[in-house]
C-alpha cells in the first residue's frame, strides 16, 4: 500500500515538473514573437508619417492628398484621394491631406472620425461628411458612395491640424470644402461649419 502511494506521489510530482517546464517554454516562445513584432514595427517608422493607435498597436500611415476639381459646365466641385472620391472638371490643386486606413475598426474614435465621400446621381454636387444621419440620408436618396478604405479627420484642433470648412451655394447646388474660410465667403457661398481637422 505504501509503495502504491509513493509511486502515485512520485508520478504526480513528475507530471507537475514536466507541466511547469512546458508552460515556461510556451511563454518564452510567445515573448520572442512579441519582441520580433516590436522590432518589425520599429523598422517601419518614417518621419513623414502620422501615428494612429489601433488595438494597442501603433499603425504608421502616410497622409493622402485630396485633390480638388471644378467643372464649370456642371458648376460642381469634386474631391479625389488616391483611394476615394471623384475628379470631374479641371484640377484646382490640393484641398487638404488626411490619413486613410484600410480597417474599419480599432482607430481612436475619441480623436478621429471617418470622412465619407458622396456624389450626386447626376454629378450635380459632391459631399464629404462625418455625419451618420447625413450618410444615410444621402444613401437613401441614391447618392453614389465613393469612399474606399477609411479616410479619417480629427474631431478637434491639435497636432498642427486646421479646420476643413464646408460651404454651400444653393444657386448652383454646389458644396465647397476648403481650409481657407475667406475663399468660401468671397465666392458667395453659405457657411455650413467645420467638417473636421486636416493637414
Amino acid at each position: 500500500m505504501k509503495n502504491t502511494k509513493f509511486l502515485f506521489q512520485t508520478t504526480f510530482l513528475a507530471f507537475l515538473i514536466l507541466f511547469s517546464l512546458t508552460s515556461c517554454e510556451v511563454d518564452n516562445e510567445e515573448s520572442l514573437v512579441e519582441e520580433e513584432q516590436v522590432i518589425d514595427q520599429e523598422q517601419l517608422i518614417d518621419p513623414n508619417t502620422e501615428v494612429i493607435h489601433i488595438e494597442n498597436a501603433s499603425m504608421r500611415l502616410t497622409n493622402q492628398n485630396a485633390r480638388r476639381y471644378y467643372s464649370g459646365s456642371l458648376t460642381v466641385h469634386t474631391y479625389k484621394l488616391a483611394s476615394s472620391g471623384s475628379s470631374i472638371g479641371s484640377y484646382e490643386g490640393i484641398a487638404f491631406s488626411t490619413p486613410v486606413i484600410s480597417v474599419s475598426v480599432g482607430y481612436d474614435t475619441n480623436k478621429y472620425t471617418t470622412l465619407y465621400f458622396f456624389r450626386h446621381p447626376l454629378s450635380q454636387d459632391f459631399v464629404m461628411t462625418t455625419s451618420a444621419r447625413e450618410f444615410w440620408d444621402l444613401d437613401r436618396k441614391g447618392w453614389r458612395r465613393e469612399t474606399f478604405g477609411r479616410p479619417l479627420v480629427q474631431k478637434r484642433a491639435g497636432n498642427g491640424k486646421v479646420p476643413l470648412h464646408r460651404f454651400y451655394s444653393s444657386s448652383n447646388s454646389d458644396h465647397l470644402f476648403t481650409k481657407n474660410y475667406s475663399e468660401g465667403i468671397r465666392a458667395g457661398y453659405k457657411y455650413e461649419g467645420i467638417t473636421g481637422y486636416v493637414n
